[in-house]
């Protein structure tokens, strides 16, 4: 049973987020997933972020192209330990 709940959990990840990335802007940062690993007990908290690189994709007609510019999600999953609250690890999130 997890001395940590699940509302701590995403806190700490996310202020772990500002810290790692100081002076770094994380834009539209939100809570993408949660889960608790009993085995290791630990919780995966995965938080998303719009990526700081813009991506330009072709649209319209191949005689009339126009390029529009959109930004990734990218995602972290944070592990928290369930009794101290302590970050374990950042990884980026692999689907």
């Amino acid at each position: 049973m997890p001395s940590i709940s699940v509302g701590r959990a995403v806190k700490i990840a996310k202020e772990q987020a500002e810290v790692l990335f100081e002076g770094e802007t994380l834009r539209n940062l939100a809570l993408e997933e949660v889960e608790l690993d009993e085995a290791k007990n630990q919780w995966l908290v995965t938080l998303g972020y719009d990526s700081p690189h813009l991506l330009k994709r072709k649209t319209g007609p191949n005689l009339f192209p126009t390029t529009e510019e959109e930004r990734k999600r990218e995602y972290k999953v944070f592990r928290i330990d369930a009794d101290d609250g302590l970050l374990i690890s950042m990884k980026m999130w692999d689907a």
